[in-house]
């Protein structure tokens, strides 16, 4: 699909107002729920290659790239209303798909969860658990360092970079960086985005705020009851487990026994989603880590 499909709209939902782009003709009937910090560019190519058979919406949430700051907190129920306000703004259809990664796989749950009639099928992607905490709980500190679990660090470090001005530092470790580093493939445009967004300190406040709201476990109550969750189909794709115990190994410099001890309750802490759904299908990567949609683009398609 050219360009001429796609429109690019910035829409007031109250709180704030969101730039959103629609892939395809007709009402919007797939929507993505992006990671911890991603910006539209990111998910592009794949919402092209999807417009074939679906229309599909891409948004960056309050406080990521040209939309502005919420009014409200970054919590899993405001982010899902504000979504709900975007799709009576563009026009949907009656039902639809929502494709999550990270922990935009949290939001699209809460949305599910609030808005059931408005949902026909729901993919998650390597998607953050809201029994996220057990991280810390069922590991030694060490391995819990080692593990990568805890995201605070770095969304830190970076803030205060690009508060200091130093935003083209930020830029050239990120080259090297997911998405970067899971895929070469972005065009320049798409790559001047994602690394203007990267230099921004609104990207890294936007994140810490996500990303505490997020392990509030006051919010997360009763997030996993299968008796309240509703009887709508949910297909969860996970990493590939070896590749994941390798880049733990690699980069949090873990054992190999501590890698597989923090992978298996990595997978079982995703695969908790599953006990909630009454028609749920467990999808494993074979080339994957953590950015499935771009290594295997084709089995996020092969799903929806």
């Amino acid at each position: 699909m050219g360009d001429k499909t796609v429109k690019t709209k910035k829409i007031s939902v109250g709180s704030s107002e969101l730039v959103c782009q629609i892939f395809g003709e007709g009402p919007v009937n797939l929507v993505v729920e992006m990671g911890l910090g991603a910006v539209m560019a990111e998910w592009q190519q794949l919402a092209r290659r999807l417009s074939g058979r679906y229309t599909v919406l891409l948004y960056q949430r309050a406080g990521y790239g040209g939309s502005s700051v919420s009014t409200l907190a970054r919590t899993p129920e405001n982010i899902a209303g504000e979504l709900y306000t975007l799709l009576q703004q563009t026009g949907h259809a009656e039902k639809i798909t929502l494709l999550a990664h990270s922990q935009g796989g949290l939001y699209a749950w809460e949305f599910t969860r609030m808005y059931p009639e408005l949902v026909k099928k729901l993919v998650l992607l390597d998607p953050l658990s809201p029994e996220d905490h057990r991280f810390q709980l069922e590991l030694t500190g060490e391995e819990f360092r080692k593990s990568g679990a805890d995201k605070t660090g770095g969304i830190r470090m970076n803030l205060r970079l690009t508060r200091l001005h130093l935003g083209w530092l930020v830029r050239k470790i990120m080259r090297t960086a997911p998405p970067f580093y899971y895929y070469d493939g972005f065009s320049r445009k798409e790559t001047g985005e994602i690394l203007s967004a990267v230099s921004k300190p609104q990207t890294y406040r936007t994140a810490l705020e996500e990303y505490e709201e997020a392990h509030d476990l006051d919010q997360l109550s009763g997030y996993l009851d299968r008796e309240t969750f509703p009887q709508i189909p949910v297909v969860l794709i996970t990493h590939n487990s070896e590749i994941a115990c390798w880049e733990i190994q690699e980069f949090g410099g873990a054992t190999k026994v501590q890698a597989e001890k923090i992978e298996t309750l990595w997978q079982k802490l995703m695969q908790s989603y599953l006990t909630c759904a009454s028609n749920g299908t467990l999808v494993q990567a074979k080339c994957s880590s953590h950015y499935i949609h771009l290594t295997e683009p084709e089995l996020v398609c092969a799903q929806l």
